[in-house]
């Protein structure tokens, strides 16, 4: 199997069709991470963005109207190809998506101003390598500043789910070392400060983001349950276990975000994710 073969099979295929069919939704949901990331690094007129997995571009597009320009970096097509209408949609000149794999990918050195990802960073087969390819396409004093999960314990949205699963079967390693891919491969700070240090940068700098987001960006019990038992997280938990025992843990779900989590707004739940940053030397 070649580099990230395993996350371009999957973001080619049966992984992207949730994004597609909810980008929207998953925009809303996600906000509170993306404000936090754009608010601390502060874009400039003058500066260039690189956005690495960048998914259907909200925080590609939000960067370029901040910035002289911006790329957008991601190894899903069907994604890119909804980054690139909402672009056209948006009338957004100053922004380019690439098709192409972050660790390996040939960038111009020192082409970039500021490296940002949301949530994108994470599953890399070789991190270090993957870093330093990152490093070397910043300029001189340039950043890299990102948003990664914290553990699951400290993000209810799928603790509340892996709670229900618990109850039938054994749950998973959900991945938790910054020296491997994984949804959780950055939550521990010490390790990624270290990982980045590995690969070149200094400067570093960590802050919590912990918001309470809107699952499906704000909808209904039924619809929020529906669009949490479609994303790929979830599949993966209910997937581990029989016919019988997968109907009990949809339902134990349903019935917590309905008990639990059910507000005027939608279902509002906790989430916690790292907001990691550093410096090109």
């Amino acid at each position: 199997m070649g580099v990230n073969q395993g996350q371009v099979e999957a973001w080619n295929g049966g992984e992207s069709v949730h994004y597609v069919d909810h980008a929207d939704r998953y925009d809303r949901q996600l906000q509170p991470f993306a404000e936090a990331l754009l608010a601390r690094v502060d874009i400039q007129p003058g500066q260039s963005v690189l956005d690495i997995g960048c998914g259907c571009g909200v925080t590609t597009l939000a960067a370029a109207r901040r910035a002289r320009s911006a790329l957008g970096v991601d190894i899903s097509n069907p994604l890119i190809a909804v980054a690139r209408e909402r672009a056209h949609e948006q009338a957004v000149g100053n922004v380019d998506f690439l098709v192409a794999d972050a660790q390996t990918h040939a960038f111009t050195p020192d082409s970039f101003d500021l490296v940002i990802s949301q949530f994108g960073l994470m599953f890399f087969d070789d991190p270090v390598g993957a870093f330093s390819n990152l490093r070397r396409s910043i300029a001189p004093g340039g950043r890299i500043a990102f948003i990664t999960w914290q553990g699951l314990d400290a993000n209810e949205w799928v603790s509340a789910v892996g709670d229900a699963v618990a109850q039938h079967g054994e749950l998973p390693t959900l991945g938790g070392m910054a020296g491997g891919p994984g949804m959780f491969a950055h939550k521990n700070p010490e390790e990624v400060s270290e990982l980045l240090a590995a690969a070149g940068f200094t400067e570093f700098e960590v802050e919590p983001v912990t918001p309470d987001i809107l699952i499906a960006g704000g909808a209904t019990v039924d619809e929020s349950a529906t669009f949490m038992l479609g994303m790929g997280i979830v599949r993966g938990l209910l997937g581990r276990l029989d016919d019988d025992a997968r109907a009990q843990a949809v339902d134990a779900v349903r019935s917590t975000l309905g008990d639990h989590y059910e507000h005027g707004s939608g279902v509002s739940i906790g989430a916690a994710g790292w907001l990691y940053s550093a410096r090109n030397a």
